[in-house]
């Protein structure tokens, strides 16, 4: 299942799409609604930190990498733009 947002009338994913995917095809797309239940809050929360748990700790400094690196191309671009040394 891939996970997809709906903005501005268009469904966006939040996560690479399977490589078998093709241009084109028809997916079926079941709409879920996020749930305010504490049960249901506790249940994904457990899920959350079961998935955190299985990522490596090399992973997780090469996504901190990453995310910084981002950060600092970001604000680059946006000193660029308004013409900022």
């Amino acid at each position: 299942m891939v996970r997809a947002l709906l903005k501005n009338g268009r469904i966006e994913p939040v996560e690479p799409l399977p490589p078998e995917w093709a241009e084109g095809q028809e997916l079926l797309v079941d709409a879920r609604t996020l749930s305010d239940d504490p049960a249901d809050i506790e249940r994904w929360a457990r899920e959350l930190e079961e998935g955190a748990a299985g990522i490596s700790t090399e992973d997780a400094r090469e996504l901190e990498r990453a995310l910084a690196e981002i950060e600092r191309q970001s604000k680059e671009a946006v000193r660029r733009q308004w013409g900022l040394p």
